[in-house]
């Protein structure tokens, strides 16, 4: 296989408040940035084993499919998960301890640790489509975003990406949202019981656990606002990161690991009863009918690589800049190039 030269953009950011001061964020040696390879080039026919964290990978999906379909091995991949983790956090810290090489974590929480410098690692691919679901009492009459101010809002974890992602909706409607709700967090298991209860208004989920929970007619819920119509309807939502050292020494097995995810990907969008019965057993409480029903009100096949991955990403940098997590002053688009690799299509050497 030939060598290609690549030149490798080294991001460090460190503290927020002297990188903004410093106005540059720590972007770092341009002399080596990572330039993107074409899938022809970088896959080389060969076995590979890959060490992937992946939170709640037996009720993914795409996970499901790649694996139990074949995909993974269709390219010679020995996929063994790692860590255990229960959050996007979680798989980042695998990947960061070394536990794992390759890690799927939310866009939102992958940027809320690649801007503290210490992950290792660049993004090559979004996976799927975020099925984030705002669950509201009914009897509350709760009609928009904006009447949450002062509600009780439960989210399973503080680092779940749900939390983020509800804050950007509540932010583009003018609303603080570390002060407007009120957050709290209560094990999966508890919120039927809370939202039945009344001990909270609202609940923060993503599927399948706010799917079961918006069917189960006992809570009296209704959805306010999800991320699987409008604006972020065609948006990704989990990334892929690989670490710097597995690009640079085994880019074909990453190569590999981003094909396979996207025949996946493709597959399970024209074969849903098919991907429902791999998934069945795999869901509490919800066999293949119900799963059906799920698929067919998310957005599937969301896999996107290269130029689309990268407007996607400035996208969230852009949203973290309303949170006020980044500073006005960074370029979203410089970002997103310098945090990401194309593995699949020659790109253009940066200058």
């Amino acid at each position: 296989m030939a060598v290609i030269p690549r030149r490798r953009l080294v991001v460090g950011l460190g503290g927020v408040a002297a990188l903004a001061g410093a106005g540059l964020w720590g972007w770092r040696d341009r002399r080596h940035r990572a330039g993107a390879l074409s899938a022809g080039e970088v896959l080389d026919g060969q076995p590979h084993q890959i060490d992937l964290s992946w939170p709640s990978a037996p009720t993914s999906i795409l996970f499901n499919v790649a694996q139990q379909q074949g995909f993974f091995a269709r390219y010679l991949l020995d996929v063994r998960l790692t860590g255990g983790g229960v959050t996007g956090r979680d798989a980042i810290g695998d990947l960061q301890a070394g536990r794992s090489r390759v890690a799927v974590a939310p866009v939102l929480s992958w940027l809320d640790r690649l801007h503290e410098g210490e992950v290792q690692a660049r993004l090559v691919m979004g996976l799927q489509a975020g099925t984030f679901r705002l669950l509201v009492r009914r009897r509350l009459k709760l009609s928009r975003v904006e009447d949450m101010v002062g509600r009780r809002i439960a989210i399973t974890n503080p680092d779940m990406a749900d939390r983020l992602f509800f804050s950007v909706v509540l932010r583009r409607k003018g609303m603080n949202p570390d002060t407007g709700p009120q957050w709290q967090v209560l094990a999966p298991q508890d919120m039927a019981g809370a939202i039945r209860a009344g001990d909270v208004d609202a609940l923060a989920v993503h599927d399948p656990l706010a799917w079961r929970l918006l069917n189960d007619p006992s809570l009296g819920v209704v959805e306010l606002v999800n991320s699987v119509n409008g604006l972020y309807a065609q948006r990704t939502n989990l990334a892929l990161g690989v670490a710097r050292d597995m690009l640079d020494q085994d880019p074909a097995a990453a190569a590999a690991l981003v094909v396979a995810l996207q025949d996946a990907a493709r597959w399970l969008k024209t074969h849903v009863p098919e991907t429902a019965s791999l998934l069945a057993g795999h869901i509490e409480g919800m066999g293949p009918d119900a799963i059906i029903a799920m698929m067919r009100h998310e957005v599937l096949g969301i896999c996107p690589t290269g130029h689309d991955f990268r407007v996607q990403l400035a996208q969230y940098v852009d949203e973290m800049k309303l949170l006020g997590r980044f500073p006005d002053t960074l370029d979203s688009a410089g970002y997103a190039r310098a945090i990401s690799t194309d593995l699949l299509h020659r790109g253009t050497p940066a200058p």
